[in-house]
C-alpha cells in the first residue's frame, strides 16, 4: 500500500527536485536512529539526483532532549552559510553533528555523539557555535512556536499512517522497506524510477 505523506515544512536532504522521496521519522536519542544516518549518506551518494531524503521528528516522550536538539536543528535551518554545507541550509551539518559528532562520514558503530545529549543538553549550541552560527538568533529562532506546531504534525503523520510507533520509520517513494539496508533502499529506488519513465 503506497501512503501520501506530504513533505510540508519538514527538512529535506539531498535534491529538492530528485523524482523519487524517501521519508524518514527520527528521534536524536534513539540509538537505531543514529545507526541509518550512514544508510541514508549512502543512498544519497548513490543516487545524487533521483533521490531526495525527508526528514521528520518523533522525539520519545523518555527522551527529555530529543524535542529540544530537533528544534535547535530546525533552527539552524534559518541560518544559510555556515560548516562544509557552505550556502546550503545549516541543517544537514546539525543533523550529522548532533547524532555522529561530525560533518564526516562514519562507520554505523561509530556514529555516537547523540548518547552525550542525555548529560549535556546544551550539545546541539556547542556544535552550532562550531559551525559558525549565530547562536543568540539560533536560540531566539529555537523557541519559535512554529517548530513546536512542525514536530507535533510529523509525529501525527507517523502516528495516523502507521500501526506500530516506533523509530526510524521510512518510507521510500511512499512504501514501507522490509529492510533496513542499501540493497533493499536502492532496488525501491531503481523500481520507483523504472514506473516512472513507463
Amino acid at each position: 500500500k503506497v501512503k501520501n505523506v506530504p513533505i510540508g515544512d519538514s527538512m529535506v536532504l539531498g535534491n529538492p527536485d530528485a523524482p523519487v522521496t524517501i521519508i524518514k521519522w527520527t528521534d536524536f536519542q534513539w540509538p537505531y536512529c543514529a545507526k541509518s544516518v550512514r544508510l541514508i549518506d549512502d543512498i544519497l551518494d548513490m543516487h545524487p539526483n533521483d533521490v531526495k531524503v525527508v526528514i521528520k521528528n518523533y522525539p520519545l516522550n523518555f527522551h527529555k532532549q530529543a524535542k529540544d536538539a530537533a528544534k535547535v536543528a530546525l533552527a539552524a535551518n534559518k541560518q544559510k552559510i555556515c560548516g562544509p554545507s557552505k550556502n546550503e541550509s545549516c541543517y544537514k551539518d546539525m543533523y550529522h553533528l548532533i547524532f555522529c559528532g561530525t560533518t564526516e562520514k562514519v562507520a554505523v558503530n561509530e556514529c555516537n555523539a547523540w548518547r552525550k545529549l542525555k548529560t549535556n543538553p546544551d550539545l546541539p549550541y556547542e556544535y552550532a557555535a562550531e559551525l559558525g552560527l549565530d547562536i543568540v538568533k539560533l536560540k531566539q529562532d529555537a523557541k519559535d512556536p512554529a517548530l513546536d506546531a512542525l514536530i507535533k504534525k510529523e509525529n501525527l503523520e507517523l502516528s495516523n499512517n502507521f500501526e506500530r510507533k516506533s523509530v526510524p520509520k521510512f518510507l521510500v517513494a511512499g512504501r514501507e522497506p522490509k529492510g533496513r539496508d542499501l540493497t533493499t533502499f536502492s532496488n525501491m529506488i531503481k523500481a520507483k524510477l523504472a514506473e516512472l519513465k513507463k
